[in-house]
């Protein structure tokens, strides 16, 4: 990066340049840095929550960008089809609730035909990727707690406010609806009655700095990657299709008055018709020509580039395309630190779907409908307990690590094989088996313990379905292994 003292001293070339830094807001403007795009000093933007904060215009671009490369771009649309797959899809988005009443009523919600949260999360997340950031505007019925939502244009949004100046306690947002200015206060826990109250759900997952209120599009990164990628292979296709032209050189010997006396006795310039015979004397000559189409420097250029956006877009390029050029070995090493990074993207989301339906929760005991406490149970050990109404609700996505679960199921099983022979001779006592084995169940799985699982003799596929059952609503008593006998723990 060049100078920022003394820009005129000679230097290699500038990774960056003023007109960047402004676009996306990372020089300090409010703080005497010019503006490169109209020369203001001292500037702050709307809405921006700090002083790196991304231009409106800027963030406008980026969103008009990205649905175009959805729209138009193939590995645009597979970087978020992939996503999308794995954080939502499969077997989608799913809640549990602790408590029965609390239960009924956030099936209520979710089933509504008005919300069908369920059925839209494929939409809901795509559009929070490809846009950045996703504004609901939150219906609540004063007397029912019914709560619905709708979704706000983020393009509309022209100043978002903070309490107290808090970046991270969004207050009210602002946007135009049909030419009108129209305020709603961001949803949040209110310190009165410790439940959500609001008029809209904010959800801005990509962001810089603690300082930013507004996000980016996932994309943001990779747009200009994925336009190169898009230009090189465009331009091979034309050239290929170009080359598919044959071009014949004809030698006449002889002046030039022979060359037109050749084409006007021939009948012109055309191209002899495919799979005909030309007739000519030694005196003609004729030769094809082809072009070289540059298919190999455009692939490994290609290859580069897609290089990037794989690796900016966080998956593994072999997901993306050219998986002839990996092994089983190679693509198992480079799946853990991609599973690690959709299931980040994936639980910054699923919080979002959580929020909305604990503020649905919360609306119900302002309502009347639901208890402001409710009773739960710890499924270790078994023991009630009170919990606010909405802290007994949450959101699961899909396994993004099918496989891992697998491999983790047949490890325990190995243990519990391992820890009974321990028993049957001695080294170890029921009792410190029974604890072994429920510290390594949860600390693999991640899922609470229970009593079917105490057998030596479980399939391993029944473990694992369990694991992913234990993810959804229906869970344990539905599992395989609850119809196992209680094992010798």
């Amino acid at each position: 990066m060049g100078s920022w003292f003394w820009p005129d001293a000679p230097s290699r070339a500038s990774e960056v340049n003023a007109a960047q830094l402004a676009a996306t807001g990372a020089s300090l403007g409010g703080h005497g840095v010019v503006d490169p795009i109209d020369g203001d000093t001292g500037w702050a933007r709307m809405g921006s929550g700090g002083p790196r904060g991304i231009p409106l215009w800027t963030l406008e671009k980026l969103r008009a960008y990205s649905v175009n490369a959805y729209r138009a771009n193939p590995m645009a649309k597979a970087i978020i089809d992939t996503y999308t797959s794995f954080c939502v899809g499969d077997s989608g988005v799913t809640w549990q609730a602790d408590n029965d009443a609390v239960h009924r009523y956030v099936e209520e919600f979710w089933q509504d035909p008005r919300n069908k949260v369920g059925e839209i999360q494929p939409l809901m997340f795509r559009d929070a990727l490809i846009n950045g950031e996703q504004l609901l505007e939150l219906m609540v019925g004063t007397l029912t707690g019914v709560t619905r939502f709708c979704p706000v244009a983020v393009e509309s949004i022209t100043e978002i406010t903070n309490l107290h100046g808090n970046p991270l306690w969004p207050d009210k947002v602002l946007f135009r609806r049909n030419g009108t200015d129209t305020f709603r206060r961001i949803a949040a826990v209110d310190d009165h009655d410790n439940l959500r109250a609001g008029q809209a759900l904010w959800f801005a997952p990509w962001k810089t700095t603690l300082m930013d209120v507004r996000s980016q599009p996932f994309l943001s990164t990779v747009l200009d990657q994925l336009d190169s990628y898009d230009t090189v292979l465009s331009n091979l296709v034309d050239r290929t299709a170009l080359a598919r032209y044959l071009v014949w050189t004809v030698k006449v010997n002889g002046d030039a008055g022979a060359v037109a006396t050749f084409v006007r006795e021939r009948g012109g310039l055309h191209a002899p018709p495919s799979g005909s015979i030309e007739v000519h004397n030694d005196q003609v000559e004729w030769k094809p020509q082809t072009a070289q189409t540059g298919a190999y420097e455009d692939s490994k250029a290609a290859a580069s580039v897609l290089t990037e956006v794989a690796a900016g877009a966080g998956l593994s390029k072999v997901w993306l395309a050219e998986p002839e050029d990996a092994n089983r070995a190679t693509s198992q090493s480079m799946a853990e630190p991609v599973r690690r990074r959709i299931q980040g993207v994936q639980g910054v989301y699923l919080n979002h779907v959580q929020e909305l339906v604990r503020f649905a929760v919360d609306q119900g005991v302002r309502a009347g409908r639901l208890p402001r406490l409710v009773k739960a149970r710890n499924p270790k050990s078994g023991e009630e307990y009170e919990i606010p109404a909405a802290m007994s609700v949450r959101v699961s996505g899909p396994e993004v690590a099918a496989a891992d679960a697998q491999i983790s199921a047949q490890t325990l099983l190995n243990l519990a094989t391992g820890i009974k022979t321990f028993i049957e001779h001695g080294v170890m006592t029921p009792e410190a088996a029974k604890f072994a084995a429920r510290k390594a169940w949860e600390e693999y799985m991640g899922v609470p313990y229970v009593a079917s699982l105490d057998s030596p003799d479980a399939n391993a596929d029944d473990v694992a379905t369990h694991v992913e059952a234990t993810q959804k609503p229906e869970a344990t008593e539905t599992s395989p292994l609850a119809r196992l006998s209680p094992g010798y723990l």
